[in-house]
């Protein structure tokens, strides 16, 4: 499948995000005054302030959620779940995997336990 909206085929505005169409271009003698307004408008406090405002003062936000749940639904459809042979063997693996280091870390507190026992009716 091609992505249509990234074709660049050297048309204004096609291959950019956005509308489309070409920005205009600056009157004579302002270029300066172009690149500025193009530019990046700087952050300040009082700018963070109004976007957190706006933020939660959207009426769409239960909207924003009921769209998400929406597409981890779908997502979760084009999970390739495990069959059942599959998962038993996975759970067969990882309760043998755990059952080995239950082992070990019983055999290393039992030495250590030992040891320490000599250690201290040395010292008494």
């Amino acid at each position: 499948m091609a992505n249509t909206a990234n074709n660049d085929t050297g048309k204004p505005g096609k291959g950019k995000p956005g509308k489309g169409k070409p920005t205009p271009k600056p009157a004579q003698g302002g270029k300066a005054v172009a690149k500025r307004a193009a530019a990046k408008p700087a952050s300040g406090k009082g700018q963070q302030k109004s976007r957190k405002q706006g933020r939660a003062a959207k009426p769409g936000e239960k909207r924003g959620i009921m769209k998400f749940l929406r597409d981890v639904r779908i997502e979760l459809g084009k999970v390739t779940w495990p069959t059942r042979k599959d998962l038993m063997q996975s759970t067969l693996v990882v309760l043998v995997a755990v059952a080995i280091a239950t082992l070990y870390c019983f055999g290393l507190d039992t030495v250590f336990a030992k040891t320490v026992d000599v250690i201290l009716s040395v010292i008494k």
